[in-house]
């Protein structure tokens, strides 16, 4: 007969055989997770997606005002009028495929649409011309985006549909680490023409990892979103807020510095870069902790990092508290662009695709508000009073939270 000891020592080590079991088990599913193929390409493609719009958007403005002697309230109108196109484009395309077209075909045709549209972009230089090349290029380069956010969430359980998609949306921050510092590099160095044709190269190297790619469909149901359909409306006016503010500094935050400042070269870029590099782990952090946390409580955080931002922006000059306060600027958009489509995607399960597009048709109304109102703010009254309007758009989101976290009490 054993002793107990015997058995003791015996019990030990097969918990201890099986906690190393699990721990290989997890580290495998671990591992399979993040390097199985598709979900790979989908990581890679948004990568890529990103260094192109990174490539184009901040150097877009400087261009316009430096480069072809444009005013900023007609800046303004030609980034509202192409973020116009882009939504209608893309909401359009959301419906088709929540109703069965293809969605690796709006890949095709946006990305293949990118590559042209970028070339358009860097030799055209009358500005009707270059008004309607630059609706063709956003209004269909935009629709890859949430298309690769859909397929993304029905590649994953929904235990780690958050955390993948943060990842996702990391992806195209990380691009904006190197992008904008190397965009206005380059633009200084070989021209924005030059600086276009290599932008065209990335949407080509897109084209490269489409085929393969699943192609998913979702038929729509309308009857299990119709109970979220009001707090959507909030939750769309918040994210519609807060990215008409970063529109706005995104699109006269370079001018600003530039002109009202005086600090050439490529500090822009750097600031953006900085700010990027910045949201990536508050993305990948809100993301693996969404699941922990109350719906709707990283979205305040945001908010209350934004309105910090925005106020820093417009009292101080210095390009060190610029950076510095760069901080704030990853955490609101870190937060908002990270969780804020799993929140979408959450209270519409049933229509991905379309919970998608209306997040990031949020996001686009945004732009169009913030480059029709920047434009106008900073030809009446000055690059530095865009920020302290970016302010009272802070407001605007927290009152839209406030009410959507409303709603959910009122249906309880």
């Amino acid at each position: 007969m054993a002793s107990p000891d015997q058995h003791s020592s015996s019990s030990s080590w097969e918990q201890d055989e099986s906690a190393y079991s699990e721990t290989d088990a997890r580290a495998g599913s671990w591992t399979t997770f993040w390097f199985e193929p598709q979900r790979l390409r989908l990581l890679t493609l948004a990568l890529l997606l990103g260094l192109a719009g990174a490539g184009v958007f901040p150097v877009l403005s400087t261009h316009l005002a430096i480069g072809l002697g444009i005013s900023p309230l007609w800046i303004g109108v030609f980034f509202a009028v192409n973020t116009a196109a882009g939504v209608l484009v893309s909401h359009s395309l959301a419906k088709a495929s929540d109703q069965g077209l293809r969605r690796i075909l709006i890949l095709w045709v946006s990305t293949a649409v990118g590559m042209v549209g970028s070339l358009a972009l860097g030799y055209i230089t009358q500005y009707g011309w270059l008004l309607v090349a630059g609706m063709i290029w956003f209004g269909l380069s935009s629709a890859a985006q949430p298309q690769i956010f859909a397929m993304a969430r029905e590649a994953v359980a929904e235990e780690e549909a958050a955390l993948f998609q943060s990842v996702l949306r990391a992806c195209f921050s990380a691009s904006w680490i190197v992008g904008p510092p190397l965009a206005y590099l380059l633009f200084e160095l070989i021209g924005f023409t030059r600086l276009m044709w290599l932008v065209a190269i990335m949407f080509g190297l897109c084209l490269l990892l489409l085929p393969g790619l699943p192609d998913g469909k979702v038929q729509a149901t309308r009857g299990a979103s119709l109970p979220t359909n009001r707090r959507i409306k909030w939750l769309a006016l918040m994210i519609l807020a807060v990215f008409a503010a970063n529109t706005m500094y995104i699109v006269y935050m370079p001018l600003y510095v530039r002109e009202t400042l005086g600090i050439g070269g490529i500090v822009p870029g750097l600031l953006m870069g900085l700010a990027a590099g910045l949201e990536i782990p508050i993305m990948v952090a809100g993301g693996a902790m969404a699941h922990r946390w109350p719906l709707l409580r990283p979205l305040w955080i945001a908010v209350a990092g934004g309105t910090a931002f925005y106020l820093g922006i417009f009292l101080f000059s210095g390009v060190t508290m610029l950076a510095v306060l760069q901080i704030f600027n990853g955490v609101l958009i870190g937060l908002a662009a990270g969780v804020g489509i799993s929140v979408f995607q959450k209270l519409m399960p049933d229509r991905l695709g379309m919970a998608s597009t209306l997040y990031t048709n949020a996001i686009k109304v945004g732009s169009l508000l913030g480059a029709g109102l920047g434009g106008v703010v900073a030809e009446f009254g000055g690059y530095g009073s865009v920020f302290l309007v970016n302010v009272l758009l802070m407001t605007v989101a927290a009152l839209a939270l406030w009410q959507c976290g409303h709603e959910r009490h009122q249906r309880t």
